[in-house]
Parts: structure tokens; sequence; C-alpha cells
């Protein structure tokens, strides 16, 4: 099992590697948290909301970056020889499993990294454990949707890189829309607000439903772009 993550892991980075189309998300991940954390006296709960909010557009943008630029036919042998589409699902979901994880590291610590280096006015108050852990929770479940979400819009379901990135961005700005009437179970969009509304140095039920929303659309978008590659052929 693990000798198998591993591979998928490997194949994954050796594909981002040679490609330059991972390099603008990945820009744009940087040059966010320096924007994001570059005003002082920054509240902890609406700072990360908003970063964990750009975590699953981000994610989307860098998984969907990466897999678009995977040639047709190498995507072919590679679905072949894991075995069919149930095997290239659990690739693609190594990808934005290890995505997630990055942006989740990269936005969390960037602000703590900060603070060590002198920067003591990042977060006023300054955050505890707690904040952290609740942080890198909703990091990683608003990164699991957004990379989700780009697998079921990435070839061979949506060939056309224009086509693509459309409609990444309508499902964005549609789970948006609906997550007011939808509360804490309004996906990405919930767990920002949640996360700007809960009292400081607490984990909030309504953060925990929120991300838990997070991972149950995660699994149906994978779920729905694994049935959608078998309709493909």
């Amino acid at each position: 099992m693990i000798a198998r993550v591993a591979r998928r892991a490997r194949y994954v980075a050796l594909l981002a590697l040679r490609t330059r189309a991972p390099l603008a998300p990945l820009t744009a991940t940087v040059l966010a948290a320096i924007g994001v954390y570059a005003y002082p006296r920054s509240g902890v709960g609406e700072t990360w909301g908003l970063t964990a909010l750009m975590a699953c557009a981000l994610s989307a943008w860098l998984v969907g970056a990466v897999l678009a630029a995977e040639p047709v036919a190498q995507a072919d042998i590679a679905t072949v020889a894991l075995g069919g589409r149930h095997g290239r699902t659990g690739l693609d979901a190594t990808l934005v499993v290890l995505v997630a994880a990055g942006q989740a590291a990269w936005l969390v610590s960037y602000p703590l990294v900060a603070r060590r280096l002198g920067y003591t006015d990042v977060f006023v108050p300054p955050p505890r454990a707690v904040d952290v852990f609740v942080a890198v929770l909703a990091h990683l479940c608003c990164a699991l949707a957004g990379g989700s979400l780009a697998v079921l819009f990435a070839p061979p379901r949506l060939a056309r890189r224009a086509s693509a990135a459309a409609a990444v961005m309508a499902s964005l700005l549609a789970i948006v829309a609906v997550s007011r009437p939808l509360g804490a179970l309004g996906g990405p969009a919930a767990v920002a607000a949640a996360l700007t509304d809960a009292r400081l140095h607490t984990i909030t039920t309504r953060e925990l439903i929120a991300c838990t929303s997070c991972l149950v659309l995660a699994t149906a978008l994978t779920i729905a772009a694994m049935h959608w590659a078998n309709t493909r052929g």
C-alpha cells in the first residue's frame, strides 16, 4: 500500500516538474500569502478564513494545470498501467491530497514563521495551538474540495483547457452562491464564514460541520469524475 502510494506520488511529482504549467498557480499561491499577511494586526479567524477560501480556488487551479499538461497518450498508458479508471482515480486523488497539503502548509505556516522572524504584529492577538489546528483543518478541507473540482473537469472528461477552466470557475462561483442558504453545509464559503465568526482559541461545531461538508463535496466530486470518465471510454 505504501509503495503504491509512493509510486503515485512520484509520478505526480514528475508530471508537475516536466511542464511550466504549475508555475502560474504556484506563483499566485506565494503572492496570495504575501499580499494577505502584508497588512499588520490582522484577525486570526478572519484572515485564515479568507486564505482557506483562497486555498479552494488555488488548489483547483494547480490541480487542473498539472492534469491538463499530461499528454493524452501518456495519460492513457498510465490509466492502463494502474488497472483502469479506478486506479486512475487513485492517482488523481494523490495529486489532490498533495496539493491540498502543500496549500495548507504554506498558507498557515507563513504568518507563524513571520512572527518567529520578528514580525510580531502579523496577528493580534497571536494564535494558539487550537487556532492553528482549526486553520490547518479548514485549509485542507477547502483545498481538497477545490482540487477534486478540478479533477471533475480534467481530461478525458473535458479535453479543451479553456472549457475546463470555464467550468471550474463557474462551479466555484456556484458553490459560493449557494453557500448562504445551505448555512454550515455550504462548503468552502461556509468554512470561511465559520472561522470568521468563531470566538478566538475555540473549536466550534459550525467549523467542524463546514469542514465536513467540504470533505463530502470532495468525495462526491471524485465519484462523479470516475463515473464520467467511464462514460468517455
